[in-house]
Formats: C-alpha cells, sequence, structure tokens
C-alpha cells in the first residue's frame, strides 16, 4: 500500500471524531499487518465510504486500502 494513502488516512482519522474515521483506523492499522484478513463486513463498509467520500484525495487513498486489503 502506498504510504502516501496511509498518511492521508491517518491524518483523516485524527481530524475526525466519528463511526467513520474509528472503522478507518481500524482498517488502516490493519493494513499494517501483512498476516491479517479483513471480513466481508470490513470490504463493504470500505466500498460504501469510497462511494461517498467527496474528497477525491481521500477517495484514492481508500481506494488504495481497499485494493491492499481486498484485492481487485
Amino acid at each position: 500500500m502506498n504510504e502516501l494513502s496511509r498518511i492521508i488516512i491517518e491524518r483523516y482519522c485524527m481530524s475526525h471524531k466519528s463511526a467513520k474515521s474509528k472503522r478507518l483506523s481500524y482498517l488502516h492499522e490493519l493494513s499494517y499487518d501483512m498476516s491479517a484478513v479483513g471480513t466481508d463486513d470490513d470490504a463493504v463498509f470500505l466500498e460504501r465510504a469510497i462511494e461517498r467520500e467527496k474528497d477525491p484525495e481521500l477517495r484514492e487513498a481508500l481506494q488504495d486500502l481497499d485494493d491492499f486489503l481486498f484485492g481487485l
């Protein structure tokens, strides 16, 4: 996963206090564990977050996270 994407997601999570930011923080941490596997629920959450995101920079970072955790 692109380190810039990790930074963008981490910055978002640190600056927002919401259910979305907590879940993204969990997935962000999951991306550092090479043996970790996300659940189907995590994949659906991330897919919906990507669809709804208006910030193009964050959307691209979330897509990068999705590709890394759940493949293409």
